[in-house]
C-alpha cells in the first residue's frame, strides 16, 4: 500500500544516488534526476497540492523562456521541434531540481549533504585514477575495458619516480568538466573538514575520521591544481574573497599558516613551471597576446558581432551556431587561414554565461539571469554556517565568464542540485541581522556583477585585435610538444641564437591547408603553391645550419579533440638542403599530394650544424603559405 510520503522518499532516494553517483556519468545523472522529479510530481499529485514556486526557480525559467522570444516572433511550426528538444532550450527541465528545495525537510537536506560529501571522494577516487591512467577513463571503460586503436590518449603532466603522471579528467571528457564539478564537490570536503576540525578538539576519538577528511581535502586540492583549470583556480578565490566579506576575523593569528602556504604554492609552482611544458603553456598562454588559444578572440569576435544586430531580444535558442557561420563567412573570405580553426572551435555556445544568456534571450535573458543570481546569493547569505558549503556557485558564475560552465549538462545538473539544498528562504527576525545580511548581500552582489561587467569589457578588448593575428603557425618537436626555439624562427626579425654547441634540432611546421574552402563553399584544389622562405644568408657572430634535410607532410584535418582521436600523418617528400648562403623559396604544389579528404601539408626541419655558434634561420611564412 502507498503510504502518504512514498513518492516523496523514492524521490529523496534518486536525488541522494543523483549525487553519489554523478561523477560518473552523466547518462546516470540524467536518469536519477529525471526518476527524482518524476516522484517528486507523483507526490504532489498524491497529496493534490501545486508545488511551491520559489522564486530563484521563477526566474530560472524565466531565463529559458526569453530563449523563445525571437522564435515566436519568426513562427515556423517546423523549427520548433529541435528548438524545444535539441538546442539550449531543452535543458529547460533540469532547473525543476530547484523545486526540491521546499520540498526537502532540513533532515533530508542534511542527509544528502552527506551524498555530495560521497560524491566529492568518488570525484576524487576517479581523478587519482585517471591521473595514473595511459588511458582516458570514460572511452576505456565504454570500449570494455580495452584501447581502441586512435583513440586519443590523455596528456601527459609529468613523471614521478618513473610513474607517468597525465591531465587528471576522471570520468569527463574534458579537463574544463572536471574542473568545474571539483569546483561543486570539493567545498562539501573543505566544510566538514573544518567543522571535524573544531569537534576533535573536544573529543579525541574523531582524530581518524579528522585525518581521513583532510587527506582527501588534500588530495582534491592536488587534483584541482594539476588540473589546470585556471578559470576555476580563480573562481574559487573569487568565491572565498567574497564569502569573507562576511567574516571577521584576525589575520595576525592565520599569518603564519598563511605565509607558510603561500611559500609552499610558490615553490610548487616554480618546479611545475621550470619541469612540465603543459603547465608552463597554461600560464604562458594568461599573458601571450598571440597564443594557441586565440580562438578566444574570434569567438567574441562573432559574440558581439552577433549581440549588435540583436542585443535587445536575442537571436533564440538553438541559432548560435548558425548566426556564428553568418558571421565568419567574410573573415574566412578575407584570410582563408582562419578556416580550419574557426571550423573546429565549438560553435554550440559563446564561451561565456553570461554573454550567451543576452545572445539567446536580450534584456529579458540578462535580467532573469541576475535575478537568479541576486536570489540565490541572498539565500546562501542567511545561512553563514554553511556558506562554504555553496562555495562552488560562485566559482562556477565567475568561472563562467570563461567557460559556458552553465551549458555543461555535466556541471549545470550539480550546479542546480547543490542550489536545491539551500534552506528555505526566509528573513532574519531580529533587525540587527536584518540589517547585516543585507550589507553583505549588496556588497557581495555588487561585486558579482562588477565582475561580469568587468571581463564583459575584457571580452570586447578582444575584439580589438586584428584579424591577421588571430592565426599563428604551430611549430612542434617530433613528439608533438610545442618548440619554443622553432616557434620563435616563423616571421622574426633576426636569426635565433641556439646553446653553444647545438650541432641538430628538428622540429615540425604546421598549418597550410591543401584546399580553399569556405563555410558555404565547396572544398577546391588549391591553384597556389604553397610556400615560405627561408632566410639563410651569412651572418658573421655565428654559423647558419650546414644542411636541412626538408620533409613534406600530410596531416589529416579534422576536430582531434572532437573525436577524440590522434590526426594521422604522413611523409610524402624528403629532400637534403646545402647552406646555400642566400634566400631559399620551397613550393609545393598541393595537385602533387592530393589525398581522400581536405588535409593539412606541414614541413619537417631538421637542421645541422659543424661549427659551436649554432643559429636558427628565420622562416618568412604568410597565414594562407603563399
Amino acid at each position: 500500500m502507498i503510504g502518504k510520503e512514498t513518492f516523496h522518499k523514492i524521490s529523496v532516494v534518486f536525488l541522494y544516488l543523483f549525487f553519489v553517483l554523478s561523477p560518473f556519468s552523466i547518462s546516470l545523472c540524467q536518469i536519477f534526476a529525471g526518476t527524482s522529479l518524476f516522484f517528486l510530481f507523483l507526490d504532489q499529485i498524491f497529496q493534490r497540492k501545486f508545488p511551491k514556486l520559489e522564486s530563484p526557480f521563477l526566474f530560472w525559467i524565466f531565463l529559458y523562456l526569453s530563449f523563445l522570444l525571437t522564435p515566436l516572433f519568426t513562427w515556423d511550426i517546423e523549427h520548433w521541434k529541435p528548438i524545444l528538444l535539441k538546442s539550449e532550450f531543452g535543458d529547460v527541465w533540469m532547473g525543476f531540481l530547484l523545486l526540491h528545495q521546499f520540498r526537502l525537510s532540513r533532515t533530508e537536506k542534511k542527509s544528502i549533504k552527506r551524498a555530495v560529501s560521497i560524491g566529492a571522494v568518488f570525484l576524487i577516487i576517479c581523478g587519482i585514477f585517471s591521473l595514473l591512467s595511459p588511458y582516458r577513463l570514460a572511452p576505456f571503460v565504454m570500449d570494455g575495458f580495452q584501447y581502441v586503436e586512435g583513440r586519443r590518449l590523455p596528456h601527459q603532466l609529468a613523471s614521478l619516480m618513473g610513474i607517468p603522471l597525465h591531465l587528471p579528467i576522471g570520468f569527463q571528457s574534458t579537463h574544463l568538466t572536471y574542473g568545474g564539478l571539483l569546483a561543486l564537490y570539493l567545498p562539501s570536503l573543505w566544510e566538514r573538514t573544518f567543522r571535524m576540525q573544531r569537534l576533535v578538539r573536544r573529543e579525541s576519538q574523531y582524530k581518524i575520521h579528522f585525518a581521513s577528511l583532510l587527506g582527501l581535502s588534500f588530495f582534491g586540492f592536488v587534483l584541482l591544481f594539476l588540473n589546470q583549470s585556471r578559470s576555476i583556480w580563480f573562481g574559487l578565490l573569487f568565491g572565498i574573497l567574497l564569502l569573507s566579506l562576511q567574516k571577521k576575523f584576525s589575520i595576525k593569528k592565520y599569518l603564519p599558516w598563511m605565509g607558510f602556504g603561500l611559500l609552499g604554492f610558490i615553490l610548487l609552482f616554480f618546479l611545475l613551471y621550470q619541469n612540465n611544458w603543459l603547465f608552463q603553456r597554461a600560464i604562458d598562454d594568461l599573458f601571450a597576446k598571440r597564443s594557441l588559444e586565440n580562438q578566444r578572440v574570434w569567438i567574441h569576435k562573432m559574440n558581439f558581432a552577433i549581440l549588435k544586430d540583436s542585443f535587445l531580444f536575442g537571436i533564440g535558442s538553438g541559432n548560435y551556431p548558425g548566426e556564428f557561420i553568418l558571421k565568419a563567412i567574410p573573415l574566412v573570405r578575407e584570410l582563408p587561414e582562419l578556416y580550419y580553426d574557426l571550423s573546429i572551435t565549438p560553435k554550440s555556445h559563446a564561451h561565456f554565461d553570461f554573454l550567451h544568456f543576452w545572445i539567446l534571450g536580450g534584456v529579458f535573458g540578462i535580467f532573469s539571469f541576475f535575478s537568479f543570481l541576486y536570489l540565490v546569493t541572498k539565500n546562501i547569505l542567511q545561512v553563514p554556517r554553511y556558506t562554504l558549503f555553496y562555495l562552488g556557485f560562485f566559482a562556477i558564475v565567475f568561472a563562467g565568464s570563461f567557460q559556458c560552465f552553465l551549458l555543461d549538462d555535466e556541471v549545470l545538473f550539480p550546479f542546480l542540485g547543490i542550489l536545491c539544498l539551500l534552506p528555505k528562504t526566509k528573513l532574519p527576525s531580529d533587525t540587527l541581522n536584518k540589517t547585516a545580511t543585507k550589507k553583505n548581500l549588496n556588497k557581495v552582489y555588487r561585486l558579482l556583477l562588477f565582475w561580469i561587467f568587468l571581463s564583459s569589457l575584457g571580452a570586447l578588448y578582444l575584439t580589438k585585435t586584428s584579424a591577421k593575428d588571430l592565426f599563428i603557425h604551430r611549430v612542434r618537436t617530433e613528439h608533438n610538444f610545442p618548440a619554443p626555439l622553432g616557434q620563435s624562427t616563423i616571421n622574426a626579425k633576426g636569426p635565433v641564437v641556439l646553446p653553444l654547441g647545438t650541432k641538430e634540432m628538428y622540429f615540425k611546421l604546421s598549418g597550410c591547408l591543401d584546399h580553399d574552402l569556405n563555410f558555404d563553399t565547396k572544398a577546391q584544389v588549391r591553384e597556389k603553391p604553397i610556400q615560405f622562405q627561408i632566410h639563410w644568408e651569412e651572418i658573421p657572430e655565428g654559423e647558419f645550419p650546414d644542411s636541412l634535410v626538408l620533409e613534406t607532410r600530410k596531416r589529416e584535418s579534422f576536430d582531434q579533440d572532437k573525436e577524440y582521436r590522434v590526426q594521422p600523418e604522413r611523409i610524402v617528400k624528403k629532400e637534403t638542403i646545402r647552406n646555400p648562403g642566400k634566400l631559399v623559396t620551397i613550393q609545393v604544389n598541393p595537385k602533387d599530394f592530393i589525398g581522400s579528404d581536405v588535409e593539412f601539408i606541414d614541413f619537417g626541419f631538421l637542421y645541422s650544424w659543424k661549427g659551436e655558434r649554432s643559429f636558427l634561420p628565420v622562416i618568412e611564412i604568410s597565414g594562407n603559405c603563399q
